[in-house]
């Protein structure tokens, strides 16, 4: 079976879009300052979980924000 690596992969503008959104979502519901440390850390978390085959906005949401609900 091929193994797909999705490291490598391009990320789609419709996907640049939705991370972008999610992201947008996830600084507003939990007051995280669009500039800094914290908002580049979630940025790269949504970018890492994507990267590994995660496409379901809601669990890319509660992996990158580590929510148990």
């Amino acid at each position: 079976m091929e193994r797909r690596s999705y490291e490598s992969a391009a990320i789609s503008p419709d996907d640049v879009e939705m991370l972008g959104n999610l992201f947008e979502q996830i600084v507003d519901e939990y007051q995280i300052p669009r500039e800094g440390e914290k908002a580049e850390e979630l940025a790269a978390r949504l970018i890492a979980i994507y990267q590994t085959g995660v496409r379901d906005v809601e669990v890319l949401k509660k992996l990158a924000t580590g929510s148990k609900g």
